[in-house]
């Protein structure tokens, strides 16, 4: 749980573990475990323990073996090369931890042995080694002096069939609002588990962003890998930041080539796909979209045709999605 409204006067920031009720319906005790701005989080085995991971503003992730109780990581991003250098546009001018997750390794696939991953906004594309500390993995320098891979990251993603390909949803920045070289987003995708990066994707015709942010291309926030069917891959974009436009991209061959549906979900019957970027997942072999008024569409069969159901209609707009003990899938900001 990462915030907590307080009789709807004032919001608290921090972390709460939530205890449920036998049948996993209802809360029957919260724990509130960390004071601050999270921002993400994670619970996953790692060399034998159960460990929680928690992504915060200002960037870092804080990990506890014990459920909360005691913590390690605070400014763990500092030895970081061009840490003093991130930031984030709007104010406080904070970057932050948007995704954490976990990639096996290419020689050891053991599940409590993974590569932690975490993706940071406006930061770049943080593992952390055997000895917790963390390292940037953004690809050689371009002539331009940028990375291969935008440093402005929303989410950061291990392809589910094969280890060492990683894919990587960002913005994009311009010198005058941060301290790091101009950089385009898109959708990248590493071969190699992060050492170089290549941009295959442009997010999108895009409207109304500035020609040096993005070149006037589509702002990707959301990302979701099909667990299930080798290859297939949803992508969300906005027309500009943070996320305002709703672009619905598909794609069955990695990203290599990208297919607009937005229209196949706008089109199908009682789906109103709002004004900001939607939230895509993938579960039992169906795609889900979440929308910014409260609709969860499903599409169990083709996602490119008009084949989009409305799922549920939930009182407030979707940021997040998550099933069992998958990572969440997000269009946070």
């Amino acid at each position: 749980m990462m915030s907590w409204w307080d009789n709807k006067k004032e919001q608290e920031s921090g972390a709460w573990l939530a205890k449920l009720d036998e049948d996993s319906i209802a809360v029957e005790s919260e724990r509130k475990v960390w004071a601050g701005n999270a921002k993400t989080c994670a619970i996953r085995k790692l060399q034998g323990k159960q460990m929680l991971f928690l992504g915060t503003e200002p960037a870092d992730v804080l990990t506890s073996d014990d459920m909360g109780g005691t913590w390690r990581g605070t400014d763990t991003f500092a030895a970081i090369p061009e840490r003093k250098k991130w930031t984030f546009p709007a104010k406080p001018h904070k970057p932050h931890t948007m995704s954490i997750d976990f990639a096996p390794t290419a020689e050891d696939e053991a599940t409590d042995c993974p590569v932690v991953m975490a993706g940071v906004e406006v930061g770049g594309a943080l593992i952390m080694n055997a000895d917790g500390l963390w390292e940037n993995r953004l690809g050689d320098k371009t002539s331009s002096g940028a990375f291969q891979l935008c440093h402005d990251v929303h989410q950061l993603r291990p392809d589910p069939f094969r280890p060492s390909r990683w894919y990587a949803i960002c913005g994009a920045t311009q010198s005058k609002s941060s301290q790091l070289p101009d950089c385009e987003g898109g959708l990248y995708r590493s071969e190699d588990s992060g050492a170089t990066w290549q941009r295959i994707f442009d997010g999108g015709p895009g409207e109304g962003q500035s020609a040096s942010v993005g070149r006037g291309l589509g702002y990707t926030v959301g990302l979701a890998l099909n667990a299930d069917q080798q290859g297939e891959l949803i992508v969300c974009a906005g027309d500009k930041a943070p996320g305002i436009g709703a672009h619905v991209y598909h794609s069955l061959d990695g990203g290599e080539t990208m297919q607009d549906i937005t229209e196949a979900v706008a089109h199908s019957e009682g789906i109103n796909i709002g004004g900001h970027t939607p939230v895509p997942y993938f579960t039992g072999g169906a795609a889900l979209l979440a929308f910014d008024n409260g609709q969860v569409a499903i599409n169990r069969g083709n996602a490119r045709c008009n084949q989009w159901l409305l799922l549920a209609q939930l009182p407030g707009a979707v940021l997040s999605l998550c099933v069992g003990s998958r990572m969440p899938s997000s269009v946070i900001h």
